[in-house]
């Protein structure tokens, strides 16, 4: 849904739904705060639905959101003219500190180009039940709970270095850490923001899960874009 203002801009429509053990307008913030990793000019939010349920015997505040941002990333030049803005959606994780990945963004970034990092990061999900008995007990829910954020922690870790690092060298990125495979990381990102090109950072060959389970085919089939290709080493 891409309704046009008054004014002749195009803006995309998307849904987002967040939670909060603290209250609906919490969640709200929280919903509009995650977008704004990766959406710029959003122009409105409207509550659809919001509930209450109760987890942990503690309640848990869910809402709805409708958020409208605009669709033309054009941007004025020093001169006053309008330049189109070029966005690029990095996919990358271990290899997130690469040389070559440093070395495309510093590239590209006079050429009024935006980047958008997300790191995937996979932690259990499914609760495994005690061999002797059959059950899933009490325990089971806190290690899948403490590996899932141990594993967020080590993204947001790998990811607010890499931005720190490519600050010191003039660019700005903004990104995310997404728990999940890399597919269903790009999907979630692609459902609310634009952009033009994927990049994948990745280990060689022989080293590489993505490359194995032949992620660049499959990004480019999910997100219908150009797709792009750094392999290196993790200590480069």
């Amino acid at each position: 849904m891409t309704p046009t203002s008054a004014h002749g801009r195009v803006d995309k429509v998307i849904q987002i739904v967040a939670a909060s053990p603290v209250s609906w307008e919490d969640a709200a913030q929280n919903a509009v705060s995650e977008a704004a990793k990766s959406i710029r000019d959003l122009s409105a939010a409207r509550v659809l639905e919001r509930d209450l349920t109760m987890a942990n015997d503690a309640p848990l505040y869910r809402i709805k959101l409708q958020v409208a941002f605009q669709v033309d990333r054009g941007r004025a030049n020093p001169t006053g003219g309008a330049v189109q803005v070029r966005r690029y959606l990095i996919v990358a994780n271990r290899t997130l500190a690469n040389t070559k990945l440093t070395d495309f963004i510093t590239t590209h970034a006079d050429n009024q180009a935006e980047f958008h990092v997300i790191v995937p990061q996979t932690a259990p999900s499914v609760l495994h039940a005690d061999p002797a008995t059959g059950l899933i007990g009490p325990g089971a829910h806190t290690l899948v709970a403490e590996s899932r954020a141990a594993a967020r922690e080590e993204g947001e870790h790998r990811l607010a270095t890499f931005r720190e690092a490519l600050g010191d060298l003039g660019h700005q990125v903004t990104g995310e850490v997404i728990l999940g495979d890399p597919t269903t990381a790009a999907r979630t990102v692609m459902a609310r923001s634009i952009f033009d090109e994927v990049i994948i950072s990745t280990l060689p060959a022989g080293a590489s899960r993505w490359l194995k389970l032949d992620l660049p085919s499959r990004l480019q089939r999910v997100c219908n874009l150009p797709v792009t290709t750094l392999v290196q080493h993790e200590s480069d």
